[in-house]
């Protein structure tokens, strides 16, 4: 059976929260949703800061999740 009885189940972006990944691997994550220029990458930084890790649940929402 999946989720406990009267718990919802976890959202993809939610599953995500409080997991810290890399500046690299948060870029991928944007190129894996086709924003693979430049210009991309330096909106997302803007938006979430230009940081060594990002926590993931972040980056999915930038994503729009």
């Amino acid at each position: 059976m999946g989720a406990d009885a009267g718990q919802e189940p976890a959202s993809y972006s939610g599953s995500a929260e409080g997991i810290l990944i890399s500046r690299e691997r948060a870029f991928e994550e944007l190129a894996r949703h086709g924003l693979h220029d430049p210009a991309s990458r330096e909106e997302f930084l803007g938006d979430c800061g230009d940081h060594a890790t990002y926590d993931a649940g972040d980056v999915l929402r930038w994503l729009g999740y």
